[in-house]
């Protein structure tokens, strides 16, 4: 980050603390040099702030750069910021797992399967005319349908990948690595090394590794999308916030009916301000880890319970009632409880903002009778289906498929007036995917939506396959 782009974006973090200190001063509750005073000091800490974060961004960036292009690095040292250096220590133990694993694999001379399957990473073994003679079950669980005999490029159709692994069956090069993104899975990105094996192991000339780069990637794209978002959506409140503070200073300056309208709007702004960089944080940190299946329990059934009596006076304040509806004497799922009862908590709060006044709100667990094929790959064998129904306007159907979309509003206007952020469903739609499920929303235009919410219970065969998916 240049040191311009710096300086603008410490003023935008800042102009906040510094909006609120100019009003004070324009109601005069403080001084004009004691307000400056403090809106400076408020920018300079913050840039300060956001220098030392981005350089040790930039130095983990070089760190993460040089391993990728020659496996070899020195980690930055003295880093401010615990998330910095924990993502440089992270970048140090992939790197020296997958050195361990390569050394391991090459100094291999037997191929036997039973060996192959306590590799971690995804291995698939191919011989000069790109037939798989071998892999692992880590490979298994990568490509579902992989078998020996069939041609690579069944399961692999990346060029960039096929012509590193024709430059290594060429003797163009020993080894090589190329990078590939399994589309049909959340997106998996991969760093796939093409080597040549031992004239030892017979028809099995070559070997491809995968090493997962997903976690990687998603911090990068993490970092383009929050600058990108934050930027689009924080626009319109701080050009409000700007263009009242303008008309503070100047026609209304000594005006207390235009403060007393103003302030709430103002407030309002800030508020909104501070609900769309927690959501994209929060959305941001999902994003991260949802290629990692949960390992704890929690009980739908009990989650449901607690966010009907969190929401109840919301509810009631609309003279709305929160109807829950269960005939399971297990509801157990394997899953994480706080992120489980963020997605209930959008989805009834949604059915409260966008329902109709003295309606009810049902909410409904039962078991799938048709598991929906988005699951089909799973092969879970109870799925719970926890439907939240409201009676609203309804969605007209030409929106549905883009609703988990960040940002995206069927109407903006009222959104926003209901404090909408835009991005309650897609935060929604990667907790639901992490824990291997799916939701599906139905709508009907003057009867309401229903939004259904798949996810695995907690069975002993499920839980061994949800591990293992």
């Amino acid at each position: 980050m240049g040191f311009r782009q710096l300086l603008m974006t410490a003023f935008a973090v800042a102009f906040p603390n510094a909006a609120i200190f100019i009003v004070l001063a324009s109601m005069e509750l403080l001084g004009w040099g004691t307000a400056i005073l403090c809106a400076v000091l408020a920018w300079v800490g913050v840039a300060g702030v956001l220098r030392i974060y981005f350089d040790d961004l930039r130095r983990v960036a070089r760190y993460a750069t040089a391993l990728r292009d020659k496996f070899r690095g020195t980690p930055p040292q003295h880093l401010f910021f615990g998330a910095a250096s924990e993502l440089s220590s992270l970048y140090t133990q992939i790197t020296n797992a997958f050195r361990e694993r390569i050394a391991h694999l090459e100094a291999q001379t037997s191929t036997d399967a039973e060996i192959l399957d306590h590799l971690p990473n995804p291995v698939v073994m191919v011989n000069r005319q790109r037939v798989v003679t071998g892999f692992n079950q880590a490979a298994r669980g990568l490509f579902h349908n992989l078998e020996t005999g069939r041609d690579l490029t069944r399961y692999i159709r990346d060029p960039i990948l096929l012509d590193a692994f024709d430059d290594v069956a060429g003797e163009r090069e020993q080894m090589k690595h190329a990078e590939f993104v399994l589309a049909s899975d959340a997106h998996r990105h991969f760093d796939v090394l093409t080597a040549r094996l031992p004239a030892a192991t017979g028809d099995r000339n070559f070997v491809l590794s995968f090493s997962d780069l997903t976690e990687l990637r998603k911090l990068e794209q993490m970092r383009a999308d929050f600058a990108t978002d934050a930027g689009h959506e924080l626009r319109t409140p701080l050009s409000v916030l700007l263009g009242f503070i303008e008309t503070l200073e100047g026609p209304a300056k000594d005006d207390p009916d235009a403060l007393h309208q103003f302030l709430p709007v103002m407030r309002d702004q800030g508020q909104r301000m501070q609900h769309l960089i927690e959501d994209l944080l929060s959305l941001a940190r999902i994003e991260l880890n949802e290629h990692t299946p949960p390992s704890d329990d929690c009980d739908i059934g009990k989650i449901i319970d607690k966010v009907a009596q969190t929401l109840a006076m919301k509810a009631e304040a609309k003279g709305m009632e929160i109807r829950i509806s269960c005939d399971l004497d297990n509801t157990e799922i394997v899953g994480e409880e706080k992120e489980m009862t963020q997605v209930f908590v959008n989805l009834v709060e949604n059915a409260i903002k966008y329902g109709h006044p003295k309606t009810s709100i049902d909410v409904s667990i039962t078991l799938a009778k048709n598991t929906p094929g988005a699951l089909a790959r799973y092969r879970h064998d109870r799925v719970l289906a926890v439907a939240v129904r409201d009676h609203s306007d309804g969605i007209a159907r030409e929106h549905l498929p883009r609703l988990t979309e960040r940002f995206y509003r069927v109407d903006t206007a009222r959104s926003r007036a209901v404090g909408g952020t835009g991005l309650g469903l897609a935060i929604v739609k990667h907790l639901v995917q992490r824990h291997r499920g799916t939701m599906i929303i139905d709508s009907e235009q003057g009867v309401g939506s229903v939004f259904t919410v798949y996810l695995p219970a907690k069975a002993s065969d499920n839980i061994r396959k949800l591990h293992t998916a």
